[in-house]
């Protein structure tokens, strides 16, 4: 990945992104994310039962205990006073499971229609139960929305490198070969990533691409980071400071005297690896309070209060915290950034990976002794586990980034975009073809003279944008569209419920009917989980 000096406009736009204005990329409402209609208007009575099923197999709840005294009794009273018919365990086993699953399978199978416009992703979710056992399982995403695919159990063939690459291309073909662009991991170490050396060598699927997910590869720059300057111990000692004040009530009482009612508290993330950074900036923005409220003879002076007053006014200490967040924050911010439902799509990395490295260089006035470390670190991790051409060519083609004037076209970005308009699309006369469409997108001409206006780029996913402005082109326009419909993100977000997966691969002597009923109840409960997780998304857009 090559950064180049940018223009003051960028820092002053970098700028705002770091301190979370907004991102500058428009928003559009995504038809694909409203409730789904069945085609009949339920009356109150049915929309009310069909909520309270549904949320029975998203949730997963044991069926049997909607049979339990005290469950039934509550469930008894609320279904008199709405005029509902509760039903029982056997029923949610029985019909209600069979009108739930072909209600899933329908939207399933929209979802899986629209593939063929978008393509999709693959994301590989891989855990270890508690008695040792390895599990993998796999969901489609796209812009249509998540799919849960499969699960296996992998414990067996773990070390075998041909059986892992042929359980995968497995699922590559069940997706559809032209349907997958490519497959996110959600670790770059064991089977995993022995696997994903193995997929990228293979020749059998060159037009599907291999990346990690961006939020696993953060994780490790902080981790890589973290080492290289030895700032776990400073990491520690912010936590303890935040625990003293927050769990002891008299030091509370005394830390909101002293900053008016205020109380600390650590901003949220989905990541729980940023939670110690998260902690140690507030704490950090805190450190005049503190120090005033340890200054006052106020607060309980016990041993474990005395060593934190120490810290909080060790002046070397609140330098190292300065110099870690430095270091750290634009990071963490970018990863905020990425986090956002609308921003985790190939046509934002690339121009966002150069940004946190130029805010990193800005941090450190530009003195190369101190940033040149950290660029390492991130480019390491870049080249080793984050990057795809697909990322390159999708920054070519959003846009918001090729229409800026801050736009680079540097010899990774042609490379990528070359390398993907060759493997993901076969005949050579469409390449040829859309290799002139492209040189019209370069220059601004044709259809593409009013569409590259500021007015006609704000306000629309990149996606969108090609959608709506190249029809002209229809090679390049599916081309672009394939590209910049694809997320950087993995399954974790999606927090599958794993004990579901482990009953069904795990559990011994079911018959053949027990199996398909448990496979039936796990496609439920999984794609109305991830139906609900897309649903949250959109909504905090």
């Amino acid at each position: 990945m090559v950064m180049e000096e940018r223009s003051a406009d960028t820092v002053n736009r970098v700028g705002e992104v770091q301190l979370g204005k907004g991102h500058k990329h428009g928003r559009s409402e995504d038809s694909s994310s409203k409730t789904v209609n069945l085609g009949v208007e339920p009356d109150k009575q049915d929309l009310l039962s069909n909520k309270g099923q549904r949320w029975v197999f998203e949730k997963c709840v044991n069926f049997s205990a909607v049979d339990s005294p005290s469950i039934k009794e509550v469930m008894t009273v609320c279904g008199d006073h709405m005029g509902l018919n509760i039903p029982d365990s056997h029923e949610f086993n029985g019909w209600i499971l069979q009108e739930e699953l072909k209600e899933v399978q329908d939207r399933v199978k929209k979802v899986k229609d629209s593939w063929a416009i978008t393509g999709c992703s693959i994301l590989l979710d891989a855990w270890v139960d508690q008695k040792g056992h390895d599990l993998v399982a796999f969901i489609a995403e796209s812009p249509a929305g998540p799919v849960y695919l499969k699960s296996f159990d992998v414990s067996d063939i773990k070390n075998n490198g041909i059986a892992l690459l042929s359980l995968v291309n497995g699922v590559v073909e069940e997706a559809g070969v032209d349907n997958v662009t490519q497959i996110i991991a959600d670790s770059t170490s064991g089977w995993v990533g022995e696997l994903g050396v193995r997929f990228v060598a293979d020749h059998k699927r060159p037009h599907v691409f291999w990346s990690a997910s961006l939020s696993h590869c953060f994780q490790i720059l902080l981790e890589k980071i973290g080492k290289m300057h030895s700032f776990e111990d400073i990491l520690e000692k912010g936590h303890n400071i935040w625990e003293f004040v927050n769990n002891n009530p008299l030091v509370l009482n005394v830390f909101r005297d002293h900053s008016h009612g205020e109380v600390i508290t650590v901003s949220s993330s989905e990541f729980e690896f940023v939670t110690p950074y998260l902690t140690l900036e507030t704490i950090f923005k805190a450190k005049k309070i503190l120090a005033a409220m340890f200054a006052s003879s106020d607060w309980n002076k016990e041993e474990e209060g005395i060593s934190i007053s120490n810290l909080v006014n060790d002046s070397f200490f609140w330098k190292t915290v300065e110099r870690v967040l430095k270091f750290t924050s634009p990071l963490i911010r970018g990863l905020v950034l990425f986090s956002s439902a609308n921003n985790q799509h190939a046509g934002y990395i690339y121009e966002t990976m150069d940004i946190i490295k130029e805010s990193i260089a800005r941090e450190c006035n530009h003195k190369k002794l101190c940033y040149m470390p950290l660029w390492d670190v991130i480019d390491d991790v870049w080249n080793k586990h984050l990057h795809s051409p697909l990322h390159a060519a999708g920054y070519f083609l959003n846009p918001t980034a090729f229409y800026s004037t801050d736009f680079h076209l540097d010899p990774e970005v042609a490379a990528g975009l070359a390398s993907s308009l060759v493997l993901m699309v076969q005949e050579w006369q469409i390449r040829i073809t859309i290799a002139t469409q492209l040189d019209m997108y370069r220059l601004g001409q044709d259809c593409f003279t009013e569409a590259s206006q500021a007015d006609q780029i704000s306000g629309i996913s990149p996606a969108e944008w090609w959608a709506q402005k190249a029809s002209k082109y229809p090679e390049l326009q599916s081309f672009a569209i394939k590209i910049l419909s694809q997320t950087c993100e993995g399954a974790s977000r999606y927090k599958l419920k794993r004990s579901l997966a482990e009953k069904l691969l795990l559990t011994e002597g079911m018959s053949h009917s027990e199996k398909q009923h448990l496979e039936e109840v796990a496609l439920v409960h999984y794609n109305n989980h991830l139906q609900s997780c897309k649903f949250k998304l959109s909504e905090e857009q």
